[in-house]
This record gives structure tokens, sequence and C-alpha cells, in this order.
């Protein structure tokens, strides 16, 4: 086993495990507004139980997803810092070119926790465990204040589908948008939802650096794809995180407000009722 490696993440650094907790975390507090909004009338316990399994089933995507995506860490704190934008919190900045561009640049990394993210990390797990125990928390809990304007649902999307008020941007690479590429999610077909546009992520990072590109430079690799930035936007992707590397973009040149369809592909292909474009979209 290497030095600052985890043997039970299948290689992943340890200190990637503090962003796994803050992953699995900001996730969580999702989930507990979606249970409690949705299931509220349900008897207590039950709603624990829910929320419990939940979290296990997040901690487990997260990990393999964690471990896939070492190399583009950019993406994983883009995420993180969508959800907490999202939640109200706006103070919120991304290290550009993530962990290799900081190592790149010759400066120091640690290959273990430190004392102050341990102590963070076991006061946010008391602070679910009072949770599932039906107790209040402390004041100093960070408060959220939900933004709905920046997360679309299925319904929001057919609408749009329908009377284009916002252009709609998939991140997805274009084999899978045109449905020649089969989706990485078993059972899920290929192809895109009628009327969106393909803008793959990666295509707004520098490819030498991986930054982000300049405001000019994303202008135009909107633009080639006819996407008028004095327009409302909306993007998706296939699960809701890539989408979010498109809010950003699309943030540096001054649309701040990008809603992120937060099913995206994968919950659009599954249902059979759904128009679909692309070459799989017939089988």
């Amino acid at each position: 086993m290497r030095h600052g490696t985890c043997q039970m993440s299948r290689g992943i650094p340890s200190k990637n495990i503090r962003l796994l907790i803050f992953l699995v975390l900001s996730s969580s507090i999702w989930m507990e507004y979606q249970i409690d909004r949705q299931v509220c009338h349900i008897c207590c316990r039950l709603r624990k139980l829910l929320l419990l399994v939940a979290l296990l089933l997040e901690l487990r995507t997260k990990m393999e997803w964690l471990f896939m995506m070492q190399r583009v860490s950019l993406v994983q704190l883009v995420y993180g810092g969508e959800m907490f934008r999202v939640f109200g919190h706006d103070k919120v900045w991304v290290l550009d070119g993530g962990l290799p561009r900081w190592r790149a640049s010759g400066y120091d990394v640690e290959s273990s926790a430190s004392g102050d993210a341990i102590l963070k990390a076991s006061a946010a797990s008391e602070a679910i465990e009072k949770i599932y125990q039906g107790h209040s928390v402390s004041p100093i809990t960070f408060q959220t204040k939900f933004q709905p304007h920046l997360v679309w649902t299925l319904d929001q999307v057919k609408n749009n589908m329908e009377d284009q008020t916002y252009q709609h941007v998939d991140a997805r690479s274009k084999a899978r948008f045109d449905g020649t590429a089969p989706e990485p999610r078993k059972g899920i077909r290929s192809g895109h939802i009628p009327g969106s546009k393909c803008v793959p992520y990666p295509q707004l990072f520098d490819s030498a650096s991986q930054t982000l590109l300049p405001a000019e430079d994303l202008k135009k690799r909107f633009e080639q794809e006819e996407i008028s930035l004095d327009k409302p936007i909306m993007a998706s992707c296939g699960t809701g995180v890539t989408a979010c590397i498109l809010a950003m973009g699309l943030h540096r040149v001054g649309k701040t407000d990008v809603p992120v369809y937060d099913g995206s592909w994968t919950e659009w292909a599954t249902q059979p009722d759904l128009p679909m474009e692309g070459e799989d979209s017939s089988s």
C-alpha cells in the first residue's frame, strides 16, 4: 500500500477521503430536504430509516465516482461548490485546475488528514447522528436556504421542450449525445432530449493546464454551437454532475443563474413515454 493511501478505498489517496466526506455530507443535505418534503406525513422512524439507506447508497456511489475521477479533480470541486450554491452559500471558490494544477505549481500537499479536518468531520458526523435520533442541532450549524431556480425537475424540462424559454445545453460527449456510443450506466439508451445542444464539458478546459478557458474563449465555444448568451440557458449531463462545469463556465462569462437538470439524461432516458433523439432512440 502506498504512503497516504487508504487500502479499503481501492487506491484513493487519504486526503481525498476528506473530499468524499464533503461530497456525501453535501448530498445528505439535499436528501434530507427531499425526504422531508416528499414523505413528511409518514412516521419519524421510517423517515430516518429512508435517510440512512439513502446515505449508504450515496456513500457507495460517491466512493466509486471519486476513484474514477481522481485525475479530473476540478469536476469534484465544481460539483461540491454548486451544491453549496444551491443551498444558499454564495461565497464559494473553485481552485482552477484542481489538485493536479496545485501539484504542478510546486505547492505542498499532505498525505494524511490534519487534526482540524478530523475534528470537522467528527462534528459533522455528530450532527447527522443527532438528526437520526430526532434531536435538533446546535445554532452554529450551517443554515441552508434552498435556491429552487438553480435545480430543475423533469417536469420543468418537459415544459421547456415545448416553449423553448431556456436553451438546453448537454455536457456529455458528442457520441453519447448523438446516440453512437453507449451510456456508462447499464440499461440507459444513448441519445438526447429534443431541442438540446451539445457542449462536452472537457472543451471548456485548456488541454495543457486543465484550467478553465478565459471568458472570451468560452464565449466563442458556446457561440459555435449557436447558443446565445443573451438568452436563458439550462444545463444537463448524465446525472447532473458535469453539467455543473457548464454552469461554472457560463458563470465566468456573466450568466450566474444557470439551472442544472438534476435527474439529467439518466432520469429522462428511463421514462418510456418521453421523446428522445439520436441513433439509439428507436431501440
